[in-house]
């Protein structure tokens, strides 16, 4: 018996110390768990701040994520301006428009500087061409052209920096730079050795305008690249030159302008319509429209017209040809256009980023839809092929030559323009001036 009952107590005192080791274990364990893993959340209320009262309901949970991020993310230290501007890309992303974006302040201030029409560089357009960085060309008497950089070149190293697969604005912002200053690239050109060039940056005037006379001076040509600010002075200066060689007819080239000012816009127009015509109108969410009419003095009202649009003529430029178009100002020749018909309003942020937001929608004259239609040309013509371009031909151009040439192009309409304005329309032109087209995705950039 006695046996029996030291055999029973030992046991017993086996199961206690095993289950005391387990539990200090285990105790040991959650001791160290608890050492190791991230303070627990503060309350709520820590985590609002100054959020106003109507989206406090909404914030916490982004703050949780983002304080675990912060404490928990295997790679330290983390980037804070790349997790905030993230976390509004993302934001804006969600509404699902692909027109209201934010912009860090190193493209707003490319773009600011593109739609000012002049910046500090090396004066060369260039683009991403399967990952490599590639003159598409050098602006005519910049320091690109006279250092030698040809369309086609490779640039490969920026002051020693590898750029091969870099993004476009990266690239762009290692060669730009205040006038007087150097940048030394290492270029090559086909299948030839790299060379380095060194060049000293200036200020790089970029004129919106291309102009000239064409077919015996008998039809003027003018191209307008974007709506920025020197387009009203400069279009009109074009135009003042070509009419007084008294051309038969005129042709007016957006192909590829992806937009710019709503202002631009209104002006440009004015000069093909005449006063007090309709040019837009743009509608709100609220049911509201507001009209804007062409200012009068246009110099181009009653020439004969041919308006060249292509898959890049985009915004500001859906609005001259929505309302050349309505008009029969214009005969339009190419392929439809990009069909971007909404409104931005840019808001400057405290760090010079940008964010874009879509506040409109805007239609033609006749209030035809533009967002996601584009304007379809009165004649398709294909675009040119590889070819065709290696060869400086031109299939839209020449259509347009050559309907001028076989009197095809007549003059617009006496008074074909006045378009009542909608029911319930505000009038009163407003001059968004912050409202851009900015291409972000713009594959061609200046440098």
């Amino acid at each position: 018996m006695k046996a029996i009952i030291r055999i029973l107590l030992a046991i017993t005192v086996a199961v206690v110390l095993v289950g005391a080791a387990f539990l200090g274990g285990y105790g040991a364990s959650q001791a160290l768990q608890a050492r190791n893993a991230a303070p627990a959340l503060p309350a709520v209320a820590n985590f609002t701040g100054k959020t106003p009262a109507e989206f406090q309901a909404d914030m916490p949970v982004f703050w949780e994520a983002w304080k675990l991020v912060q404490e928990n993310f295997y790679t330290q230290p983390i980037d804070q301006q790349k997790m905030t501007y993230g976390a509004i890309t993302g934001m804006v992303d969600a509404l699902g428009d692909v027109h209201t974006a934010f912009v860090d302040p190193e493209r707003a201030a490319y773009l600011n500087s593109r739609m000012q029409g002049s910046f500090e560089g090396i004066g060369a357009t260039i683009e991403m061409v399967n990952g490599r960085l590639t003159i598409v060309s050098p602006i005519k008497g910049s320091p690109a052209e006279q250092a030698g950089l040809q369309a086609g070149d490779v640039i490969l190293q920026v002051d020693g920096k590898q750029i091969v697969n870099m993004d476009v604005m990266d690239a762009v912002s290692l060669i730009r730079g205040p006038k007087g200053t150097t940048v030394r690239l290492s270029v090559q050109r086909g299948s030839n050795p790299a060379f380095d060039l060194t060049i000293t940056r200036n200020t790089i005037e970029v004129p919106e305008i291309t102009a000239k006379m064409l077919e015996d001076d008998t039809i003027a040509y003018i191209q307008l690249s974007e709506f920025g600010e020197k387009a009203k002075p400069e279009l009109h200066q074009a135009l003042q030159e070509a009419l007084a060689k008294n051309p038969r007819a005129l042709i007016f080239d957006l192909r590829g302008n992806p937009g710019g000012y709503l202002s631009a816009a209104i002006d440009v127009a004015s000069e093909f319509l005449e006063s007090n015509q309709v040019v837009l109108v743009e509608k709100f969410k609220n049911g509201d429209q507001k009209l804007y009419r062409s200012n009068g003095g246009g110099l181009a009202t009653k020439i004969p017209m041919v308006l060249l649009v292509d898959e890049g003529s985009a915004s500001a430029s859906e609005i001259v040809s929505a309302a050349l178009r309505d008009y029969r100002r214009a005969t339009i020749i190419g392929q439809n256009t990009f069909g971007k018909g909404s409104v931005q309003t840019v808001h400057s942020l405290s760090d010079e980023s940008q964010l874009r937001v879509t506040i409109a929608n805007f239609y033609s004259p006749k209030e035809n839809v533009i967002n996601h239609v584009g304007v379809k040309p009165d004649i398709q013509v294909p675009d040119p092929t590889s070819y065709e371009r290696s060869k400086n031909i031109d299939p839209q151009l020449q259509k347009a030559i050559d309907l001028i040439k076989n009197g095809e192009i007549k003059n617009p309409a006496d008074g074909s323009g006045m378009i009542a304005p909608p029911a319930g329309a505000t009038g009163a032109r407003q001059d968004l001036v912050n409202w851009i087209w900015y291409n972000l995705a713009a594959r061609r950039v200046q440098v």
